[in-house]
């Protein structure tokens, strides 16, 4: 299919060859919508080798900054993104709004978020726009979005089933990706590497499904409170851990940038 309606925007849905049902129910959904996408072909963990794993992330890093081991299916999902930009930026398009084929939207909210989005976009700042998050309790709802970078509700900004971007975006975000250290919904930290991530206050998208297509074993135990609690709060360590060795590395290089200036 060929993406229509919003200009200068593609919308671009990641499915794997095997989800035919889900392929199925989003394209139900888009034609409902009077939308229309391209269709991304998504990786498939089971059929990543362990070269192909290897060389997609960095497995240490990834636990010094996560506090666990990544699993095969997150190393498929940022590889499924990042093809996904490779192939929506690849003629020069300014804009993508990425769907996984899981998602649910309101058609009218959508439609108004994405033309704001193409509207205000600009290419010279690295931008992803969330649309399937609110706000936490608290914030201001009188403006449309808001800056993360101004939270630190590092459990909030989460998932990757519908947000836009434009093409700063997608190759500030498929660098940091390069080697993987992060999954690919690690919002909080991409804004704290330069990409801009706005949050819509009033969300306009859900996900169907909890259980992920590109990877169908589920998480040990996570219908657990407690496990779930410990998890977030294993990341919100580890998150912040990363952050204080950023800072760290940055008043080191100061530093060193002020000895050789008086040298």
């Amino acid at each position: 299919m060929k993406s229509a309606v919003i200009p200068g925007m593609k919308l671009m849905v990641i499915n794997l060859a095997r989800a035919t049902e889900r392929l199925a129910s989003v394209q139900a959904l888009f034609a409902g919508a009077g939308l229309e996408f391209d269709r991304v072909d998504a990786v498939d963990a089971s059929l990543l080798s362990k070269a192909d794993l290897a060389a997609a992330c960095s497995p240490v890093r990834f636990y010094l900054a996560n506090a666990r081991r990544v699993r095969p299916g997150e190393i498929a999902c940022a590889l499924s993104h990042k093809k996904c930009w490779k192939e929506a930026f690849s003629d020069g398009t300014p804009l993508a709004a990425v769907f996984e084929d899981d998602v649910s939207f309101d058609v009218d909210g959508l439609k108004d978020a994405l033309h704001a989005i193409a509207e205000e976009n600009d290419p010279s700042i690295p931008t992803v726009w969330l649309l399937h998050k609110g706000l936490p309790e608290g914030r201001d709802m009188s403006a449309r979005w808001y800056d993360l970078r101004t939270s630190d509700d590092v459990a909030h900004a989460w998932c990757t089933h519908c947000y836009a971007l434009n093409a700063a975006a997608a190759r500030r975000l498929a660098d940091i990706l390069t080697p993987m250290v992060n999954v690919a919904d690690a919002w909080p930290t991409f804004a704290r590497c330069g990409v801009r991530i706005l949050v819509a206050t009033r969300p306009c998208a859900a996900t169907r499904e909890e259980a992920s297509s590109i990877e169908r074993k589920a998480k040990r135990g996570w219908s657990l409170k407690w496990v779930r609690d410990f998890y977030w709060f294993r990341y919100r360590l580890a998150f912040r851990l990363d952050l204080l060795m950023k800072s760290l590395a940055g008043k080191r290089r100061a530093q060193e940038r002020e000895g050789r200036v008086r040298k």
